[in-house]
């Protein structure tokens, strides 16, 4: 049995769950019990109880799909920034070349292959590099949120503001649009998210907000078209 809604904030010694099995990140178990080591979002994942926390740094784990930024390109390696401190590594060939001519400078979207004591390294595989739009930061526990339940909260940004988003777990996110308009109202309703991640009816909230803007925007177009 769950003693938890997934939208509640939980505080640390909440139980949570009556089956130790159902421990996962974020959670411990004592008594048989499963209970919040921190605060945070409680959610089931493939039958697992784990606590997103609400602030705090980026964890990297493989999987994870970043957004980074190249900052050395040595013989068979390309150093890539990560922010917060956190540098990862992607090997090629020598011979090769660097992958897709990344430069020092450019961005790319990537998954992290493994995380230790060795270091981050990504995955060549699948890597592409972000030529256009705009990248923007936010606090790595509210990427989650971010994405929602089964991509619902990207999929309305993408439907409502016409952009492509890159969200990587590590906090960076590039929005590309056909409009600085539409980039704009992106990048507000991201803010929005990131401030009210814990908050009921965010998604209402968020759409509100993005059909204000384009009601905003037909508006000034037409007032453009006549004064022309």
């Amino acid at each position: 049995m769950y003693y938890f809604n997934e939208k509640e904030i939980v505080v640390p010694g909440q139980l949570l769950a009556d089956d130790p099995k159902k421990s996962g990140p974020g959670t411990y178990v004592l008594g048989g019990k499963v209970y919040a080591a921190q605060a945070g979002l409680p959610k089931l994942r493939d039958g697992v109880v784990v606590v997103i926390p609400l602030k705090g740094p980026y964890k990297p784990e493989a999987g994870d799909w970043i957004v980074g930024v190249v900052t050395d390109v040595k013989p068979s390696s390309i150093e890539v920034d990560l922010g917060g401190y956190l540098t990862a590594v992607l090997k090629y060939p020598e011979r090769q070349g660097p992958p897709q001519g990344l430069t020092v400078g450019d961005v790319i979207y990537a998954r992290v292959k493994s995380s230790n004591i060795r270091g981050i390294f990504l995955e060549s595989e699948e890597m592409k590099k972000l030529t256009n739009g705009i990248i923007i930061s936010m606090t790595p526990a509210r990427i989650p949120r971010l994405i929602g339940r089964k991509g619902s909260m990207i999929a309305l940004l993408k439907k409502e503001t016409g952009c492509n988003f890159w969200v990587g777990r590590n906090g960076l996110i590039v929005v590309s649009g056909k409009s600085s308009e539409g980039e704009f109202a992106a990048i507000s309703a991201i803010r929005v998210v990131e401030k009210e991640a814990h908050s009921q009816g965010l998604t209402d909230r968020v759409a509100a907000l993005l059909k204000s803007a384009k009601g905003r925007n037909h508006d000034d177009r037409e007032q453009g078209d006549k004064a022309n």
